[in-house]
């Protein structure tokens, strides 16, 4: 593969750089479905520039640019990068991600049609071909840089931002190039499940991509805490050590990563479990591509009067948009409209008619997709994907629907006195915590002490006001620690948090906490003597005058490490109940046992 230079550069100039870029090669990192594992694309990620004699990459493209030789190298390293990925026929239907210098755009022999030129010998597609910007550079001129976008997006390239939230184009360029991807740069992803302001920068960024139908990237994942934040506030796609290291070895590159989604399983209860409602109300109206003809589209509309929006999809299934009846017949009836559309070289052809939808995975919560579609009021609809492909749309009328018959099974199940999740939700959970043999659980059953005697004394009204009091205490504790909180009924409460999120030691001081939190809050609930003498006195089960010691709370604890299928949430539920018995008989209420098998017989599983 000989580097070709323009004919005002010497041959040997042309030598040095032909020599140079003989040390240069390509690491593939790949570029993950979130939900799924997997594989959507792989970076191309340059490798050699030291043994070329470069301190940096950016110190080669440095010298390039001041040579004039930046896109005559840029080419060159396109066809390194496509011929290596796409020597596995197995990565045919995916992306190659491509990073470009911004000043390839300003050489002197700058022109387009190459690319399109080794896809065609290669049986590639510009579909195959994703271009990343990056912000590291400001371009010179806007209209010049957003005229060649236009005209990559128009022949089927993908565009992504890199780098997003470093550079100082930002907005700027979001707003110009109109990209299908936004990559959030690794500062924003480190640690951001320890940092409430990544986290609330890298939401509003993905509810704004995907207002604009822009599938987002989290770039450097590195351990499984980021994974779960970033899947929480709905990023697309993954990259990072998490899944693989850049590597040069293609037979090492995988079409699937396992392990994301064994990471996304363990994520699955902390999702809101809308899918089923959602694939229910979804309505699925037969796609079109972007080569159909006007008139194929228009005999769609006339045949059923029902539609009024259709999904566009690329030739790999792909959401792009949907096409509006409206704006197809005003384009029709204008002056040309017709003739312009049904000329396939015409840079205003069906491309130009699509409107950027929003596009969400099934797995959404009904609350984010309302969320974003209440964001822009000419959203008429939203695209539903799963793993990426087309589903169907949602309109105005289904998520409200779906909303609607969400809100009605929550308030079926909740304790009507406390509006915490009731038994059904309960069981619910505690099946899932049993099927679940990769994170660990600490299930807490709270229980009071003493309660029956507060209430002859006092009142069920009062009664009712402490049960209210415990269970604002579990709300607040819920939002802090993310734990999932339910109410069995009476004075009866239960609490399940997964050790990805926290430590055991953590939360058995978190409980004490609570417990003593909760034995002053009810204090004002005495009288002064009651307060002062630190017992009641009221009638024992056997009628007899007896002093009981003040409310406090017990919690029998089980820590679940491990569990092999023979458990299961009846066997859970009742060792939950034994040991909140025996916290009842500890001078610490509290009674925590941990369990930790593969192999034994859960009935004898013991500490």
């Amino acid at each position: 593969m000989v580097l070709i230079l323009p004919d005002y550069h010497s041959p040997e100039s042309e030598e040095i750089w032909t020599r140079r870029t003989e040390f240069l090669y390509y690491a593939f990192q790949p570029i993950v479905n979130i939900h799924t594992g997997a594989t959507h694309g792989f970076e191309a990620l340059l490798r050699g520039y030291e043994e070329a004699g470069f301190t940096s990459i950016q110190n080669l493209f440095n010298e390039a640019y001041a040579d004039e030789v930046l896109y005559s190298l840029d080419l060159h390293l396109r066809e390194k990068a496509l011929s290596a990925l796409y020597s596995n026929p197995a990565f045919a239907g995916m992306k190659l991600f491509y990073n470009i210098d911004n000043r390839v755009l300003e050489m002197p022999n700058y022109n387009q049609g190459n690319t399109e030129k080794f896809l065609k010998e290669n049986n590639l597609f510009p579909l195959n071909f994703c271009i990343e910007l990056s912000e590291q550079h400001e371009f010179s001129s806007y209209n010049h840089t957003h005229q060649i976008l236009r005209d990559y997006k128009e022949q089927n390239y993908r565009i992504a931002i890199d780098d997003f939230g470093t550079g100082y184009s930002g907005l700027t360029l979001l707003y110009h190039c109109e990209p299908d991807y936004i990559k959030i740069d690794r500062f924003f992803i480190e640690n951001i499940n320890a940092d409430s302001r990544k986290k609330f920068f890298v939401a509003n960024v993905v509810n704004l991509a995907h207002m604009m139908g822009i599938n987002v990237i989290a770039e450097g994942i590195e351990t499984a805490e980021e994974f779960f934040v970033c899947r929480e506030i709905g990023c697309d796609f993954i990259q990072g050590y998490l899944i693989q290291k850049p590597c040069p070895e293609i037979n090492l590159l995988l079409i699937e990563y396992p392990e994301v989604l064994e990471l996304a399983g363990r994520h699955l209860r902390n999702d809101s479990g809308d899918k089923d409602l959602i694939l229910r109300e979804i309505k699925y109206i037969q796609p079109i591509t972007l080569d159909c003809s006007a008139e194929e589209i228009l005999e769609v509309f006339r045949n059923d009067l029902t539609v009024h929006n259709l999904p566009v999809l690329s030739a790999s299934m792909e959401p792009l948009g949907i096409l509006r009846e409206d704006d197809l017949k005003k384009y029709v009836f204008s002056p040309y409209g017709i003739s312009i559309l049904q000329h396939k070289s015409s840079s205003q052809g069906l491309e130009s008619l699509i409107f950027r939808s929003p596009v969400m995975e099934v797995f959404n919560s009904i609350e984010k997709i309302l969320e974003l579609y209440s964001m822009n009021e000419n959203i008429e609809s939203v695209i539903i994907t799963e793993n990426g492909l087309y589903q169907g749309i949602l309109d105005s009328s289904a998520i409200l629907r779906i909303l609607s018959e969400k809100q009605i099974s929550i308030a079926r199940d909740q304790n009507p006195l406390t509006k915490l999740p009731g038994n059904s939700s309960i069981t619910e959970y505690l099946t899932g915590i049993v099927k679940d043999h990769t994170d660990g659980h600490i299930c807490v059953y709270f229980d009071f002490d003493n309660f029956k005697p507060f209430n002859d004394k006092y009142g069920f009204r009062q009664g009712d006001r402490i049960i209210r009091l415990f269970a604002d205490l579990l709300k607040e504790h819920w939002e802090v620690h993310k734990a999932f909180t339910g109410h069995l009924g009476g004075d009866d409460f239960v609490l399940f948090y997964s050790d990805r999120d926290h430590n055991i030691e953590n939360i058995l001081s978190e409980i004490r906490k609570l417990i003593q939190r909760f034995e002053e809050d009810v204090l004002p609930f005495y009288n002064s003597e009651d307060r002062k003498n630190g017992y009641i006195t009221s009638k024992s089960r056997s009628g007899r005058k007896k002093q009981f010691p003040l409310l406090t709370i017990s919690a029998g604890i089980v820590y679940l490490r491990d569990l092999d299928t023979n458990f299961t949430s009846e066997w859970l539920s009742e060792k939950m109940a034994l040991l909140k018995k025996e916290a009842k008989k500890s001078p610490t209420h509290m009674v925590c046992e941990y369990i930790n098998t593969l192999s034994e017989d859960p009935a004898s599983a013991k500490t």
